[in-house]
């Protein structure tokens, strides 16, 4: 993707601000906004004249500007929920450009209405997997190890015992590994959040053979889960892990399978075991509002109704 040079460094400039103040999210939040910014900034080369960001034209016209982009977005197949978060990257920027004095004032704040989320945009984080297809997905990779490595098992089993993020089970490090007490301490989550992430006796066996597995091919980067790129070990992206989650969806029939489900699958199921203050504790919820609205699944009409039925007959209405 094309950006001009001078974009990059004043967007450089900004992150390298936000690092300096919180370097916990450099590899979270930050990174998140660095992805969509760039996107920004390559459709400002290829389709608006290779716009500079801070240009006195483009604050004047960064409402049409944004407008065209958001419809460039939408053809590319973006949702209302993922254009918003680009839009919030975005307006980010401009924020500090207005703290360093860069620029008199944030060119559309309450100028540019967010974009409703509606259902069609939640469609697909919505997957709960059962118990069944759960250990269908193991069993099958285990089965199949040219398909699915130790890596890939890791990340299964990871995903739904700590019920984390993508972005802290990205990051995992070696030296944060605790074998004795099960878990990875002080992993970061969103927004800075530090919390250890907890795992059980099956995830702590891949544990071991991945560790085994690193010796022989004489990996010695921090980071857990790595990929061999230009002859050296580099951290596995995102992108990567993304893509290897729906490799296993499409065991048990899910052609879209992603890690935000698995971790809505771990919180829900917590709740289904126990109680939503439970989930909502597991998940790193500050409240259990969030939890409720977006991690449990909500019983079908019919299941509602079963529900009723049997309440009528214990009370002895029918």
């Amino acid at each position: 993707m094309k950006i001009s040079e001078k974009n990059k460094l004043i967007y450089q400039a900004y992150l390298d601000s936000k690092i300096a103040v919180n370097s916990a999210t450099k590899n979270t939040t930050y990174r998140t906004y660095k992805n969509s910014m760039y996107d920004f900034m390559g459709y400002l080369h290829i389709h608006e004249g290779n716009r500079y960001l801070l240009s006195d034209d483009t604050l004047k016209r960064i409402i049409e500007v944004l407008e065209r982009y958001i419809i460039h977005c939408r053809e590319l197949g973006n949702n209302n929920r993922t254009i918003n978060g680009k839009i919030t990257a975005i307006s980010s920027f401009y924020k500090w450009a207005v703290r360093r004095d860069l620029i008199k004032h944030h060119p559309f704040r309450d100028k540019l209405d967010r974009l409703k989320i509606t259902e069609q945009d939640k469609r697909r984080e919505s997957y709960f997997l059962t118990w069944k297809q759960i250990f269908t997905v193991s069993l099958l990779m285990e089965l199949n190890p040219k398909k699915f490595d130790i890596k890939s098992r890791l990340l299964w089993e990871l995903f739904l015992d700590s019920g984390f993020r993508i972005s802290a089970v990205h990051s995992l490090k070696v030296s944060q590994l605790d074998l004795e007490n099960n878990m990875f301490r002080g992993v970061t989550e969103k927004m800075g959040k530090v919390r250890d992430l907890f795992f059980f006796s099956t995830t702590k066996k891949l544990i071991l053979t991945l560790l085994e597995e690193r010796k022989v091919k004489e990996i010695e980067l921090d980071y857990l889960f790595t990929v061999r790129y230009n002859n050296k070990f580099v951290q596995m992206s995102q992108t990567a892990i993304r893509r290897r989650v729906r490799k296993m969806g499409k065991l048990i029939g899910i052609e879209k399978l992603y890690p935000h489900s698995l971790r809505k699958t771990a919180i829900n199921q917590i709740n289904n075991l126990s109680d939503t203050k439970t989930a909502s504790e597991f998940a790193g919820h500050s409240s259990t509002k969030v939890t409720e609205e977006h991690y449990i699944q909500h019983k079908s009409a019919v299941d509602q109704q079963n529900r009723i039925l049997l309440m009528r007959k214990n009370a002895g209405l029918m």
